[in-house]
């Protein structure tokens, strides 16, 4: 147990720097194949496929103003 108890405290001691870390994931980056670059996204948005499905966006304002004036009529 001792051995697994060193090992894991060499490797906290062991904290790479922010350039090493950017270095590493670059490394990382180019050994993607072309699909793996289509599906993954660094640093940006996330491609929308043309046609595809996305939910509706409902202006709560235009809503609301609407829903009040029904109701308003209601009263009256």
């Amino acid at each position: 147990m001792t051995g697994a108890v060193e090992m894991y405290r060499d490797r906290a001691l062991y904290t790479p720097s922010r350039r090493q870390i950017v270095a590493a994931c670059a490394a990382i980056r180019q050994q993607w194949t072309p699909a793996e670059r289509r599906r993954r996204t660094v640093g940006g948005r996330m491609a929308v496929a043309a046609g595809a499905w996305s939910p509706p966006c409902i202006q709560t304002a235009h809503c609301l103003a609407r829903v009040r004036k029904m109701v308003a009529e209601a009263a009256t």
